[in-house]
């Protein structure tokens, strides 16, 4: 039976309490001797093996919703992209082992939109679906007495997005970036949870070009809370090459203004990263985590293949132009260790603005999966290993 959403009015004493998962601790330099990884119980079924879902924590429940995947034949053989609309639950007092239960269901299929949790619930904005993208937004919270999902209606994005980001501070839920209305844009929403019924406020756009599938944290800093993002990337647009950031900018909302302040760390070999499709989390009070996303060169390369055949083409390079045919052919074939998602975990002080890797972990080669702070540890949950290839995987990082 699908949960029907209903229609709350929300008071400054229902909102009040919003925070970012674990803001009263510091991040250590790096995490202890017998930090180690723990595999918690896969997401069941064929809906649990998802990218781009929604996913968050709420009354000691880790909540998962949507998402989609190739259930019947590959990616790489023309299968059919499926969306769900399933929610499961897991009770963390079972972890490491328990049962992931199916506690309801959206009203719409849906993946591709953005996620926050707060202390009401795991609020779940935008995305799309195989007919249409959404401007909704809702809150789905576990009821603790009734042992069941609540779910409640925000309100609605200005335009539909999807591909976009969110994060939550305060008393305030950022969006930025993704498709506006099916166009790739720059914007950046603000919705003050003290005063919803003002709605979505449109704040400055983030200088640069558009990004789908950027990742979004907001952390305090020498300057005051700042809102942060990186990673994403703008496809081609008429005239325009795909182009890929490879900078970490912040908002400042006092200034109501953005800034360039850093560029992403280079890779072990010296090329480009980017964190587009990866996550983040703000930990502690002065550092962001950073994890999965696509490698920079390899997606670059994909994105940019259809107009490099067509220039090629139009140059007459016939050897560039089978070259190219034959890597647009085997894309999808290679083993998701060739695709080199990013596995480092990485750190970014927010006061020092210094980088540094915590550490190399297969466990977070993964894109469109989604990042939950637990009790100064982390979760990832779901994701892409390779295009086209799901895992239901759920794991916890004991930082320490």
């Amino acid at each position: 039976m699908k949960i029907k959403i209903r229609i709350q009015s929300f008071l400054l004493t229902s909102f009040c309490c919003l925070l970012v998962s674990g803001c009263s601790f510091k991040l250590q330099s790096e995490p202890r001797q017998n930090s180690k990884w723990i595999a918690l119980p896969d997401l069941p079924g064929a809906s649990g093996a998802v990218s781009a879902h929604y996913a968050g924590m709420h009354n000691g429940m880790i909540l998962v919703a949507g998402g989609c995947n190739f259930p019947d034949t590959p990616a790489a053989e023309g299968g059919a992209k499926k969306y769900y609309d399933i929610i499961y639950a897991l009770d963390t007092t079972d972890m490491p082992s328990g049962t992931w239960k199916k506690v309801g269901r959206l009203s719409v299929p849906v993946a591709y939109g953005a996620s926050v949790s707060t202390s009401k619930g795991v609020v779940c904005l935008g995305g799309n679906n195989s007919t249409q993208s959404f401007s909704s937004v809702f809150m789905i919270s576990w009821n603790r007495d009734s042992q069941k999902i609540d779910c409640y209606n925000l309100p609605s994005l200005p335009y539909s997005i999807d591909n976009l980001a969110a994060t939550v501070y305060g008393d305030s839920i950022y969006v930025a970036g993704g498709n506006q209305n099916g166009i790739p844009g720059c914007s950046f929403l603000r919705l003050d949870v003290n005063n919803i019924t003002k709605g979505w406020e449109v704040l400055p756009e983030f200088p640069g070009v558009a990004r789908l599938q950027p990742v979004l944290a907001a952390q305090k800093s020498a300057s005051g809370v700042k809102i942060y993002i990186t990673g994403g990337f703008q496809p081609e647009l008429k005239e325009a090459t795909p182009v890929l950031p490879i900078d970490l900018l912040s908002f400042n909302p006092q200034t109501n203004s953005w800034d360039s302040i850093s560029s992403l760390p280079k890779l072990n070999d010296g090329s480009l990263r980017t964190l587009t499709g990866g996550c983040a989390v703000a930990y502690g009070d002065s550092a962001l985590l950073f994890a999965g996303g696509v490698n920079y060169t390899i997606f670059k390369d994909a994105i940019s293949r259809d107009r490099n055949k067509i220039e090629a083409k139009a140059k007459g390079d016939t050897l560039l132009l089978n070259q190219l045919t034959n890597e647009g052919v085997t894309y999808m074939f290679h083993p998701a260790l060739w695709y080199r998602f990013n596995q480092d975990l990485l750190c970014f002080n927010t006061y020092t603005g210094l980088w540094t890797t915590l550490g190399n972990f297969e466990q977070l080669s993964r894109a469109g999966a989604v990042l939950v702070v637990y009790n100064k540890n982390i979760l990832i949950l779901g994701g892409e290993l390779k295009p086209g290839i799901r895992t239901s995987k759920v794991n916890l990082y004991q930082m320490y």
